[in-house]
């Protein structure tokens, strides 16, 4: 049942630190509007050089917080100057640390770097060398055996030949998707269960609960925390109808399927889908802002729920869509968790798939988050993984960037990119 990529290698993270890589005596200098090394022969400063790769993140781990981490791409190899010469540089926005960081472990994100150095170095000293662990996010070359392509999709426009309608509200969507669409096509048991009423007390919350006979592990899977993304609870739906509909010829397809037990709450912001389709709910919270104090009703359905389940969820996924986002794609998780490497491939292979569909692209983002979601309780994936330990993910699809909104093409990227980390997660040994 469990699947062991053969490239999981690739992607797993390295301290690719040695002595080789750091330059002691190398001094920040500024002089004027000038800013440069000097190398000197009496620093205790530490700093790391290494040779820049295109569209790479680095991992950046020290000893201790820090009060002040500068880094520089620079021509010329540092570690080649002579004692008291100075190399010039400028600074450079191609280079910038992924939000979400926290300052022991910030992540550098090197975007347009070619036959470039990067150093790093602080403003303090440091006897015990910081270490860079290499976190590839384009390699370039497929990295994956078990890959599913969704196919072309209808719309979601609400048409006559349309697979849905973006403005269903949440009982809409029980109805004539899960209850209509999923229910008949799933070969195990489909419980459909109550878990609350959203914070005004006019709708009822739902999550769908669907266990083949013989199951090896269970996921935790979201969707609609924010009104507005529709397309990702939309997506997230229409993979599980083309699971579950499958004929076993697709062997990813029939795993999820024959051995996975699925946890589904098909929208969070169960209010907003009767009323417009807004981000918040009915008191204008941001419901995945409220998970750390739980003050709505939806948050607290949810992680009661979840706390059911704790000690039997493998993974929990959430689903959003890039609505507000200027990249294309967008992937949250840590870089601590067993889950790490899989979202690593799965991203990867997601590039690979838009190159291949000759698609206009830019890299695609991942937000890696080291050790707990520092501040971010609030956040659904944070409270998960900083108090129960549950590998995390969010999935952002941009359902703007490729096509006009809840089109067919749109669907189907959604589909796709969905189905296949819910694959990957599944499937993999971590």
């Amino acid at each position: 049942m469990k699947l062991k990529n053969k490239n999981d290698a690739l992607f797993e993270e390295k301290n690719i630190y040695s002595e080789d890589m750091y330059a002691k005596g190398i001094y920040p200098a500024v002089q004027g509007d000038t800013h440069g090394y000097v190398a000197r022969d009496d620093s205790e400063r530490m700093s790391a050089v290494f040779k820049a790769k295109h569209g790479n993140v680095y991992v950046l781990r020290f000893p201790e917080k820090l009060g002040a981490l500068r880094v520089a791409a620079v021509k010329t190899d540092p570690r080649d100057l002579s004692e008291g010469e100075t190399l010039s540089y400028e600074v450079s926005n191609r280079l910038r640390f992924c939000e979400g960081a926290v300052d022991q472990s910030p992540m550098l994100y090197t975007p347009n770097c070619c036959d470039e150095y990067l150093v790093v170095y602080t403003g303090e000293k440091l006897k015990i060398p910081f270490y860079i662990g290499e976190a590839p996010v384009i390699l370039g070359h497929d990295t994956d055996d078990e890959w599913f392509y969704a196919g072309p999709q209808q719309d979601i426009m609400g048409n006559a030949d349309s697979w849905a309608d973006f403005r269903w509200n949440a009982g809409e969507v029980y109805e004539n998707i899960y209850e209509k669409k999923l229910r008949p096509l799933y070969p195990g048991k489909t419980e459909s269960v109550f878990i609350g009423k959203e914070d005004s007390g006019k709708y009822d919350m739902r999550a769908y609960i669907f266990t083949p006979e013989k199951y090896e592990k269970t996921l935790f899977l979201t969707g609609g925390v924010h009104g507005e993304e529709i397309d990702g609870y939309m997506g997230l739906a229409r993979f599980l109808e083309l699971c579950f509909g499958s004929d076993g010829s697709n062997r990813s397809l029939a795993r999820v399927r024959d051995g996975v037990r699925l946890i589904v709450v098909p929208i969070v912001n169960v209010w907003s889908s009767y009323n417009g389709h807004v981000r918040t709910n009915s008191k204008g919270v941001n419901l995945n802002r409220d998970f750390e104090k739980h003050t709505q009703a939806e948050t607290i359905n949810v992680l009661w729920l979840l706390e059911q389940y704790k000690n039997e969820v493998a993974a929990l996924i959430d689903f959003h869509t890039s609505i507000a986002l200027k990249n294309d794609l967008y992937y949250q998780f840590s870089i601590q968790a067993p889950n790490s490497a899989v979202c690593r491939r799965t991203c990867n292979h997601i590039y690979e798939a838009l190159r291949a569909r000759k698609m206009d692209f830019s890299p695609t983002r991942l937000e890696y988050v080291p050790g707990a979601y520092e501040k971010a309780d609030g956040f659904l994936q944070g409270w998960v993984w900083n108090h129960y330990k549950i590998p995390t993910l969010v999935c952002e699809h941009h359902d703007i960037r490729w096509a006009p909104r809840h089109s067919a093409i749109g669907h189907e990227l959604a589909a796709e990119f969905y189905g296949n980390f819910i694959i990957q997660t599944a499937l993999s040994d971590f």
